[in-house]
């Protein structure tokens, strides 16, 4: 992709793109934006229907195709090559697509058969999108516990602890991974959004999406009442946000220094509580909800975690204010 078509690609990652042609996706869909985006790109297209169906399953042949297509690898039209595989036919829509893989070294063909139709694992997608994308693995070989369900000596563990470093796929409250789950069209694209947001972004870019990743771990743990887990993020968090800062990246450095200060107020308050100081926590509690309905003001790209963050704060402060309303009226 030459720069104009990166600062192109860029700015429709920014900005939601008008024209929107899939009939069965709505307007207030959580994942609007992204869809039409990837068909902008021409990443992920629709059917001739002219539905997307985002709860369909995806083949281990359409996903090569999306991640190929995601690191702008260049899939021929005609077929011309060699099939590598037994079970490819030569004359199937795929056969070029999974020619161009084991060529570029996305797949391989170790085994006889690629199995071209059956549903593709969440494993398996990841390692296709993260060597299509380049994604350089060097620091994630050796990390261990990245989930419950993911053995430290398994073939995929650098593509999960990468993808858990920037909420590429999103490690759910219960810590279980599922590796080997069958993905559908929107998890994909999900997947595929954020991920090229890193591979076409700045360092500034990856800085966010990692914080964004500790905060989302700091508000499941927090919700879980883990308050020492979640404070161990707390303060990769702050760190996150000194050299967000220090790259002067606007609304998101803003935004951040905000959200930041109220998981610091946030996590000081449950102190209090802990300690039976209940007035001096909800007085915690106000500033920090103050702080996180300011970082959602400041940068669009924070508020999914700020409105979450209002969401916690707010539930605690019913959860703490209610009983001390009610010993209050008693006296």
């Amino acid at each position: 992709m030459n720069i104009i078509g990166k600062i192109s690609f860029l700015f429709g990652l920014m900005v939601p793109v008008s024209s929107f042609a899939f009939s069965d996706i709505s307007a207030q869909d959580p994942q609007f934006h992204i869809f039409s985006h990837l068909q902008e790109t021409k990443i992920i297209n629709g059917y001739g229907d002219g539905n997307f169906y985002p709860e369909r399953t995806v083949t281990r042949a359409e996903a090569l195709i999306i991640a190929l297509r995601a690191g702008d690898i260049v899939i021929q039209k005609e077929f011309s090559g060699k099939t590598y595989f037994s079970d490819i036919d030569p004359n199937q829509w795929y056969a070029p697509a999974i020619s161009r893989g084991v060529e570029t070294g996305i797949i391989f063909n170790k085994n006889k058969t690629f199995n071209p139709n059956n549903p593709v694992t969440k494993a398996e997608f990841l390692a296709f999108l993260f060597r299509s994308t380049k994604v350089d693995f060097t620091h994630h070989f050796g990390n261990r516990n990245i989930a419950l369900d993911i053995p430290n000596e398994a073939w995929f563990v650098p593509h999960f602890s990468y993808a858990k470093k920037y909420q590429i796929a999103q490690i759910p409250a219960d810590k279980f991974y599922r590796p080997f789950k069958k993905l559908s069209r929107r998890e994909v694209a999900m997947m595929t959004f954020r991920q090229l947001k890193i591979f076409h972004g700045t360092p500034a870019t990856k800085l966010l999406a990692e914080l964004q990743a500790e905060i989302q771990q700091f508000l499941t743990l927090s919700r879980e009442k883990k308050i020492s887990e979640a404070e161990f993020h707390l303060h990769k968090i702050l760190d996150l946000n000194d050299k967000l800062t220090r790259t002067k990246n606007n609304s998101n450095a803003v935004a951040a220094r905000f959200i930041s200060r109220s998981m610091k107020n946030l996590s000081e308050s449950l102190r209090y509580f802990r300690r039976e100081k209940t007035l001096l926590g909800i007085e915690y509690l106000y500033i920090a909800l103050k702080q996180a309905k300011k970082a959602n003001e400041k940068s669009s790209e924070i508020t999914p975690f700020a409105k979450e963050l209002v969401n916690l704060i707010n539930e605690t402060l019913i959860s703490f204010t209610t009983p001390t309303v009610q010993q209050l009226s008693q006296r």
